[in-house]
């Protein structure tokens, strides 16, 4: 299997994010050696490496100050195990009380998609969406002393575990289904743990990278809670594109949108025939498979798929576009364009969704996103109505910023 790098020519502040997790691993020796292969352990001696992202008093402000509902806050423990009504009343409310008292028994307090809610876990996730092409996810742990929030288990998404605080031992296992799909879950009792493969401590500023599928569990020293981050990689695979470009294939094939042969489901159908008939089908779905419009979908759809970075934003649409404001590209701007070659029209697909343009504005909009600074009059062959509009939309979109 081929090993790809994208770590080349990534915006400035997609490689420094990166460079937070991974730090002294070289990035491009991370995707063509650990990647999806093996697990790793970054151990660093640096204890507030990732204290600026969350901290216990985020959290505790997080819970304490807002009505929350379920979904936004969790709670587990490896035993005995807890359900969601032990801290949920009926309207689906966080009982607040009920959560503590789990907590001052063992229970693993979870803050699941924090970065929704904590600018600083927003932008880091924002930065790293680039170099993955993955959704990005964080969950927050916080586990009591001396507790374990999990039994054994994997998870079907990749994930960095990134120590913010406290100290936690952790122990690796087999991979018992090689590569998960996104809905197949570890099954207790199904698969079998044995012994682990590597055990090791993970301490404040420390990371582990674990791929997909390779079970784990983990306890918290007695000495202080356990604080962690952990950085869920949501992947499209191999198999999402190859779905899309034998969906494409199918709609060109008129004899796949034929009945099944009648009686197929009786016991004594003779499946010969129809067995040849299938093979015919899918040399043919090979011959008219593609590759390139198929991968594009996934693209658009995951571009539009992600959160722009919105602050500022009501200010920014409540100010005048005047003619000596400047404004410079946002380094973190995510965008792909597709190009109608027939009518020169073009559409912007960005974090959020999509825009469409007429091809006259193809130059000013180029001249926006070159790199350099630039003010209304600096956007060519545009009338000024216009110049305003596309400013417009590339501040709604994230994707340029006033100086």
């Amino acid at each position: 299997m081929h090993k790809y790098d994208p770590t080349k020519d990534l915006p400035t502040v997609a490689a420094d994010a990166l460079t937070r997790v991974l730090d002294p691993i070289d990035p491009s020796d991370f995707f063509t050696e650990v990647f999806e292969e093996r697990h790793h352990l970054i151990a660093r001696g640096e204890p507030d490496r990732y204290s600026d992202l969350v901290s216990v008093d985020v959290l505790d402000a997080f819970i304490a100050d807002g009505q929350l509902f379920d979904g936004q806050i969790d709670a587990t423990r490896a035993e005995p195990r807890i359900t969601r009504d032990a801290f949920t009343l009926d309207n689906n409310e966080i009982d607040r009380s009920a959560l503590l008292r789990l907590y001052q028994d063992h229970a693993t307090i979870i803050a699941p998609h924090l970065h929704s809610y904590h600018k600083p876990l927003g932008d880091f996730v924002r930065a790293l969406e680039p170099v993955f092409s993955a959704s990005v996810q964080t969950n927050i742990y916080l586990t009591p002393p001396g507790a374990k929030g999990f039994r054994t288990h994997y998870d079907n998404h990749d994930v960095f575990v990134m120590q913010v605080s406290g100290t936690k031992s952790w122990r690796i296992y087999d991979e018992p289904v090689g590569k998960p799909f996104r809905g197949e879950g570890f099954e207790p009792g199904v698969h079998e743990v044995g012994d682990p493969t590597d055990e090791f401590v993970l301490s404040a500023g420390d990371t582990v990278y674990i791929p997909r599928g390779m079970m784990h569990d983990a306890d918290a020293h007695d000495e202080e809670a356990s604080l962690h981050i952990t950085l869920g990689l949501v992947t499209k695979t191999w198999a999402d594109v190859v779905l899309e470009a034998i969906s494409k294939a199918a709609v060109e094939t008129d004899d796949l949108r034929r009945a099944l042969p009648p009686g197929y489901a009786n016991s004594n159908f003779e499946r010969g025939p129809a067995r040849e008939q299938f093979r015919e089908f899918v040399k043919e779905l090979a011959e008219k498979a593609e590759f390139d419009e198929p991968l594009d979908i996934l693209a658009d759809d995951y571009v539009k798929s992600r959160t722009p970075d919105m602050a500022g934003i009501i200010r920014y649409a409540s100010d005048p576009i005047k003619d000596d404001q400047m404004y410079e590209v946002n380094d973190n701007g995510l965008y792909r364009l597709i190009e109608d070659e027939e009518s020169g029209e073009f559409a912007v697909v960005t974090r959020g969704g999509a825009s469409e343009f007429v091809g006259t504005k193809r130059k000013a909009f180029d001249r926006a996103m070159d790199g350099e600074n630039f003010k209304k009059a600096d956007l060519p062959e545009i009338e000024d109505a216009d110049a305003v509009d596309l400013i417009r939309r590339l501040l709604s979109r994230g994707l340029i910023r006033p100086l």
